[in-house]
């Protein structure tokens, strides 16, 4: 399995339970990646379930943090059990929960107390996905408020999806008193990024920075500030050329570092010292992570 990490980099979005689902060493990866040059590892939460699991991974690894909340398409729908979901790589495993009849103040309640967990540092991922439309929008847009509502509560950074929701994802950021968080795996224009960074956010980028459609993406990560860009794998998930087409994992970040200092005509290792001290500021960790 191929790495590589050129220099310090945190990982700002991955998700273990799927990575483990795909069959990869998900402990063997980790360690090398920790042992080479991967300073910090956000592990992203797509539903409540398998807190207790995820948890006990974060004990295990110093440098790997937490965050609580439930995809915009894990929300109100009946959905596969995650062994069929799983056996198709392209299906996009984040509906695993079958929540039909589930009390919603029961599920966000349990969001609400997995913040108090140390290694918890962020909410989400929540948001807006109008591509696949797997939930109602209207259940989306209310969870979107709630996951909003309690970051702005707890003071802990919101992650969110967008996919095809621009326009109404930031009319809801805009009307909720919470400026603090990322727009993660960016895949919209300059405008919608100028946006965000109006309203207090930072942006993120994963591997799809070096997909040959992604001139609209490349146009906004070449114009933004340097001290509101963040890098993720979204693991297992958007593996970046040369990687494409592979399950993706937190050793391969280093080529969309090397993507986005090429396109910013940037140092590398500067780009990447940048990139880390605005996960830190952005996450509240102390210098060097490993503070839970």
């Amino acid at each position: 399995m191929e790495f590589y990490l050129p220099y310090p980099v945190f990982d700002t979005h991955f998700h273990a339970l799927h990575m483990k689902h795909e069959g990869v060493d998900l402990d063997k990866i980790l360690l090398r990646s920790f042992n080479d040059n991967l300073v910090v590892a956000l592990d992203v939460a797509t539903n409540e379930k398998h807190f207790s699991w995820r948890c006990k991974l974060a004990k295990r690894f110093v440098n790997l943090y937490l965050s609580a909340g439930i995809h915009p398409s894990s929300l109100g729908q009946n959905w596969p059990t995650p062994a069929a979901e799983f056996q198709h790589r392209n299906a996009m495993p984040y509906a695993i929960v079958d929540d039909k009849k589930t009390d919603w103040d029961s599920r966000f309640e349990k969001i609400r107390a997995q913040c108090i967990h140390p290694a918890v540092v962020a909410i989400g991922e929540t948001g807006l996905d109008f591509y696949r439309n797997y939930s109602p929008r209207e259940h989306q847009e209310l969870a979107f408020r709630y996951h909003l509502e309690l970051a702005a509560e707890t003071g802990l950074p919101v992650i969110v999806h967008n996919r095809n929701a621009d326009e109404r994802l930031l009319d809801i950021v805009g009307k909720v008193a919470c400026n603090h968080g990322v727009l993660h795996c960016f895949s919209s224009n300059w405008e919608t990024a100028k946006a965000a960074l109006d309203l207090g956010y930072y942006i993120s980028f994963a591997g799809n920075l070096s997909y040959g459609n992604a001139d609209e993406i490349r146009r906004a990560a070449l114009l933004i500030p340097r001290d509101r860009l963040l890098i993720e794998t979204d693991s297992p998930y958007l593996s970046p050329v040369p990687m494409r087409g592979k399950a993706n994992h937190p050793g391969h970040i280093g080529y969309t570092l090397k993507t986005l200092a090429e396109l910013r005509k940037e140092d590398m290792e500067k780009l990447a010292e940048s990139l880390v001290e605005n996960a830190f500021m952005l996450f509240g960790l102390p210098g060097g992570g490993g503070g839970k």
